[in-house]
């Protein structure tokens, strides 16, 4: 009887630490990762079926190594353009020096371009309240005013968290608030 006991409490205990880390990972990443401006490309309305949430789009077509095919996992490097907007540059087989870079899985490869698979940064969740009202502003600047608005993601040894999004340089939930 004391051996299953220990084995439940040596389960639970598993069970409990595992999203522990996940958390403190994610935290790690939104703490002492690099910050990045990456611009939107457009968005996809949110699906009733999986809960308030803006779909995010990125250009995330790019090139790739020769050697690389779809389905593997790759290191997609982030670069920086004139304005200050990070973009994702090229997919590499080898892991590069330095932090500014994401491990991504390749959807199709073709002619040395290749399509980035990034789930952690294509979903916003937002409050079903003001979700209707954050989608026309998402589409509204995507549309009108690119460049006022984009997404923060914070990148730490090939992770990376969705920080927030900036309209006009304010974070989406205070814009909706006070316009």
């Amino acid at each position: 009887m004391k051996n299953r006991k220990l084995i439940f409490a040596l389960f639970a205990l598993i069970i409990l630490l595992i999203p522990l880390y996940v958390i403190l990972n994610s935290e790690d990443v939104l703490e002492n990762g690099n910050r990045h401006k990456i611009r939107l490309q457009g968005y996809d309305p949110f699906d009733p079926f999986r809960g308030k949430f803006l779909r995010l789009r990125y250009d995330d077509v790019i090139s790739c190594d020769e050697n690389l095919e779809q389905g593997d996992r790759a290191f997609v490097l982030l670069e920086k353009d004139s304005l200050g907007y990070s973009y994702f540059a090229s997919a590499e087989s080898e892991k590069p020096t330095h932090n500014d870079y994401i491990e991504a899985e390749l959807m199709w490869v073709d002619g040395g371009m290749a399509n980035i698979k990034i789930d952690n940064l294509t979903k916003y969740f937002i409050n079903e309240d003001k979700a209707y009202e954050a989608e026309r502003v998402v589409m509204d600047f995507t549309r009108e005013k690119p460049d006022a608005i984009y997404v923060a993601i914070r990148v730490l040894n090939g992770e990376a968290r969705l920080e927030d999004i900036f309209v006009e340089e304010t974070p989406l939930l205070q814009y909706l608030e006070t316009h």
